[in-house]
């Protein structure tokens, strides 16, 4: 939502439909972020948010025809700062602690498949071992998200009308 109202921000929208949509998305965005915390991990991805919101739009204003060196190029940086930003806001088992929150989260969302269906045990531990592969999903998620931002963006810049 947030890289979606920032990209359309950034290319100065010129309607009343552009700027509804800007004030929405903006809104839903600013929404999610303001919910309270319920842990390290929900900290860590809200940084995320909002940073790799900052480096897609700058990039996508310097380079505006090329979405996946744009995307890619704003999680190398986000990383980057999340690497420094981490252990220096919340100490240096920063990342022990995260790891720690996920593998819980995710043995908690595999318990509760295997308790409906039993048969599913065997696959119980890799599931665990998959899902707190974070980083991957982080990876994953933040791609689609910017996908789909980018494609709605590219969407209402087709549509506008000339001035």
């Amino acid at each position: 939502m947030l890289s979606f109202a920032a990209l359309l921000v950034a290319a100065r929208p010129g309607s009343r439909g552009e700027w509804l949509a800007v004030g929405l998305a903006g809104i839903a965005g600013l929404g999610l972020l303001l919910v309270p915390l319920t842990g390290l991990l929900d900290a860590l991805g809200r940084a995320w948010v909002v940073l790799v919101t900052v480096a897609f739009v700058a990039s996508a204003k310097l380079r505006p025809a090329r979405f996946w060196p744009s995307a890619l190029r704003s999680c190398l940086y986000t990383a980057a700062a999340v690497a420094v930003l981490g252990p220096a806001v919340a100490g240096s088992a920063v990342w022990q602690e995260v790891q720690w929150e996920v593998t819980r989260d995710a043995s908690r969302a595999a318990r509760s498949v295997v308790e409906v269906a039993p048969g599913l045990y065997p696959a119980f531990e890799p599931a665990v071992r998959l899902f707190a592969a974070w980083p991957l999903w982080l990876i994953v998620e933040t791609l689609a998200g910017l996908a789909l931002a980018w494609w709605a963006h590219a969407l209402i810049a087709r549509t506008r009308s000339p001035e």
